[in-house]
């Protein structure tokens, strides 16, 4: 009988807490911005050097260069400095042909590559002379931005 009456409050307490406002809600706008307000870069790579492999992964220093009235970011990648973390003969095997890309984008928004540009977030070529990525606002509003890498510092 205990059980039931456990139950029983269970299932009141759900059911008075839960809301069924349907109606009269406030209709939020949808945003329209389609920035790209940051980027950035890393490397990784798996370490076999324990018992078991491991992922791991060092910030690249990126100094990014924004153009909003003309959509074009112009990095510049600088590899840190071997360290106990991050060892020299992993330092040499960075380039732009395997590195993953990361960008900050307007509230809302998705981002696409466009023009065979390099996935974000996965390990890509950015070597390109050429590439773009596509922000497509809330409202629908698109806008392609242009990538440029400027310089790859070791």
């Amino acid at each position: 009988m205990k059980k039931h009456i456990k139950y029983l409050m269970f299932l009141f307490v759900g059911m008075t807490i839960t809301s069924c406002l349907k109606s009269d809600l406030e209709e939020l706008p949808a945003f329209s911005d389609a920035e790209i307000t940051n980027f950035r870069f890393e490397y990784r790579w798996i370490d076999s050097s324990q018992d078991n492999n491991r992922l791991q992964v060092v910030q690249l220093d990126t100094e990014t260069t924004i153009d909003t009235d003309n959509q074009k970011i112009t990095c510049t990648i600088a590899v840190p400095d071997a360290n106990g973390d991050f060892p020299e003969e992993i330092r040499t095997q960075v380039s732009l042909a395997e590195i993953v890309g990361y960008a900050d984008i307007s509230t809302a928004a998705t981002l696409a590559p466009s023009n065979g540009a390099p996935a974000l977030g996965e390990i890509g070529d950015f070597s390109n002379s050429n590439m773009s990525y596509e922000v497509t606002a809330a409202d629908g509003t698109k806008v392609v931005w242009s990538l440029t890498i400027s310089g790859f510092n070791k």
